[in-house]
């Protein structure tokens, strides 16, 4: 607990603090004028002070004071001990540290000279007051022992009792109500880093469905387009190992259109020949068609009753014989030039097949081959190709590796929270007493029903409070208050949580002067039975007339501030 607050300037009177409960209030003096105001007195100064002795911050506020060379010595029990703490306002990385009794075993090893480094201090403040092991400080998004003191110490409370402020994230409040309760903070910090990779995996996937990161598709498409990739790779690497490297492509090429001259004309020749053949054998069959039967001319003349002379007889018969004779020479003629052109017909044949054969030849190794040239064009269209597939198969890996990681996550998660649900179990017996101790408390102060339920989702512990009539302003504060009380009365038994606890007088802001008085004489009491200490500042006209008057509100006045007291609580204007 809190033992003295000082200064190294006269103008500041030092601040003696005793167990149990204690107050600084503002007061009116009796020649105070209506300028005079108890507001700016420095009451919240003085919580500003003892945060920043234990490695808080320097508040905007007190800059003033850090160049005029102010260094704020706070002196508290520690250890066993007693342990003072000195900080300059100025450049107050290190502290100056007296420790006496059993402390000043425990804080050897961390001082050199009679100094200690601020995070170092952190440490020792974060073991002596919370039992926090010092590790558990460099964990990334962890358990602070600064955020700790602000439960412990209320400045400026929000609206919800399990936050230090209204801006600070579910997963931090979480993390360090779990760890006052005794519970395993470390299953919050380890879900909240779950959740925010499967977010993060929920919003890659939705980007990729909208098409919105072009390296990442879903698996369907990417394994189609790969099979069309692959078998154009298939096609290039298949032609490339029928290729074959010719010297003079351009001559084969040459020779190959050669040859397919050669076949047209050779091909027309046989056109002309193939019809000429059939004009021959047309012939022949008109030139053996002549009847054999034909009526004799001789036998014309004797029907019409003419006498042909032995002369004319002769003749006719010397034409008959000539005329046999010239159909005769003429079959033999057609018979020989048809002959001749089935010849030339078939041997051009043959010529064709071979030039045919010869052009197929040499343009199936033109088709197959050509010239060093081509081979390398082939080989980068075959590259650039194998790249893309490269591409499409690296977008596949992380498309599977995405659904990998998204059902290890979804395992780690369901593994992390039935950690959570057994540890809430074996915790419930305890939970339910604090619960119990808020609900009196709150039922003491308002007469109306509150309770402090734990459960577990897939963010690790979860706290709610309830209170009736929570709505207002001044039930939100003592709801505030009564949370705070057990924690104190609950941590002066389990070392989770310091054996003090100090409300700046915003705390009493909107509150009824019946719960108000109620709550300051319910302080009193629970540090008087359980040996706790409570540290308040507040107006004198907020505190009701009957507890201003009782013996033992008189006792815990520690400090009073005057209205007309030149810079109030620090004894100077700055």
């Amino acid at each position: 607990m809190f033992i003295r607050l000082s200064a190294n300037h006269d103008e500041f009177t030092p601040i003696n603090f005793k167990p149990g409960f204690n107050a600084i209030i503002a007061e009116r003096a009796q020649d105070s004028t209506e300028q005079d105001s108890r507001n700016a007195r420095g009451k919240s100064t003085l919580l500003m002070l003892m945060n920043y002795v234990l490695a808080g911050n320097l508040d905007k506020s007190l800059r003033p004071l850090a160049a005029e060379g102010w260094e704020i010595t706070l002196t508290l029990e520690m250890f066993g001990g007693t342990v003072t703490a000195t900080r300059a306002l100025a450049n107050g990385r290190k502290l100056t540290i007296v420790a006496n009794g059993s402390a000043r075993e425990v804080l050897g090893p961390w001082l050199f000279e009679g100094q200690i480094a601020l995070d170092e201090w952190k440490d020792v403040l974060g073991l002596a007051l919370f039992q926090l092991e010092p590790n558990v400080e460099d964990v990334t998004g962890g358990i602070s022992v600064r955020t700790l003191l602000s439960y412990v110490i209320r400045t400026d409370p929000p609206k919800d009792p399990l936050k230090i402020v209204a801006q600070q994230g579910a997963t931090s409040s979480r993390q360090h109500v779990a760890f006052l309760l005794g519970l395993d903070w470390e299953v919050v910090h380890d879900l909240a880093g779950i959740n925010k990779g499967l977010k993060q995996i929920e919003a890659i996937t939705a980007a990729s469905r909208e098409g919105l990161v072009s390296t990442l598709r879903p698996e369907g498409e990417l394994v189609f387009e790969r099979a069309t990739f692959k078998n154009e790779v298939d096609e290039w690497q298949q032609r490339i190992s029928n290729f074959r490297i010719l010297e003079d492509p351009n001559s084969l090429v040459a020779r190959a259109d050669e040859l397919t001259a050669a076949i047209s004309r050779l091909r027309d020749d046989a056109v002309v020949d193939r019809r000429m053949r059939e004009l021959y054998r047309s012939s022949l069959a008109d030139a053996q068609g002549a009847p054999a039967t034909a009526l004799p001319v001789e036998a014309l003349f004797e029907a019409a009753g003419a006498i042909l002379a032995d002369g004319f007889k002769r003749q006719i018969i010397d034409i008959r014989q000539f005329h046999t004779s010239l159909l005769a020479n003429r079959r033999t003629f057609l018979h020989s030039e048809i002959d001749s052109l089935d010849r030339r017909i078939a041997d051009r044949t043959a010529e064709l097949q071979q030039l045919d054969e010869q052009r197929d030849n040499a343009l199936r190794t033109l088709d197959a081959g050509g010239a060093l040239d081509e081979l390398n064009a082939m080989r980068a269209e075959l590259g650039e190709v194998q790249s893309r597939m490269a591409a499409i198969d690296l977008q596949i890996e992380q498309a599977r590796e995405l659904d990998s990681r998204r059902e290890e996550l979804k395992l780690e998660q369901s593994t992390k929270r039935n950690d959570a649900t057994r540890g809430l179990a074996n915790s419930r017996e305890k939970l339910d007493r604090i619960g119990d101790r808020f609900s009196q408390k709150m039922s003491r102060l308002y007469g109306k029903d509150a309770a402090l339920t734990v459960s577990v989702d897939d963010s690790g512990y979860k706290f709610t409070i309830k209170a009736s009539g929570s709505s207002s302003a001044g039930v939100n504060r003592m709801t505030l208050f009564c949370f705070d009380l057990t924690m104190l009365e609950e941590g002066i038994t389990t070392a989770h949580h310091p054996d003090f606890l100090v409300h700046d007088s915003s705390v009493f802001d909107g509150v009824d002067p019946r719960q108000r008085a109620g709550a300051l004489h319910f302080a009193q009491e629970m540090v008087e039975t359980t040996g706790g200490q409570y540290i308040c500042t507040i107006n004198s006209n907020d505190v009701p007339d009957e507890v201003l008057d009782q013996d033992w509100f008189k006792a815990g006045v520690v400090r009073t501030i005057l209205d007309t007291d030149t810079g109030g609580l620090v004894g100077r204007l700055f």
